[in-house]
């Protein structure tokens, strides 16, 4: 039972340890300064339109998980085509709305 108890208190130490670095926000006092803006090329790609950024991003990603697919999970190639056209789809689609809600956070 000691030695449960040591390893709790172990534990706690640690976790306080760790959560003091991982939450800096936490540290900061209410009111301080705005966040630093950010890069130009994050504020050029929220600044180009929705099917912009698909007409983009789409080709990038069905090219790298057609890659993927091929090379290290080992696909059929036709298979890999297919899966790299719908997970390109699916990655540039989370993308877009990833943008989409930074955006409207940023603006509002």
């Amino acid at each position: 039972m000691e030695i449960a108890a040591r390893l709790i208190d172990q534990w706690s130490v640690i976790v306080d340890q760790s959560t003091e670095y991982h939450r800096p926000a936490m540290n900061q006092p209410s009111g301080s300064s705005k966040p630093p803006p950010p890069p130009a090329i994050v504020l050029w790609w929220e600044a180009l339109e929705t099917w912009v950024q698909l007409a983009i991003s789409f080709p990038i990603f069905a090219v790298l998980t057609f890659l993927l697919n091929i090379g290290p999970f080992n696909q059929p190639i036709f298979r890999s085509v297919l899966y790299g056209l719908f997970e390109g789809g699916v990655i540039a689609g989370l993308l877009a709305v990833a943008t989409a809600t930074e955006r409207g956070r940023r603006r509002s």
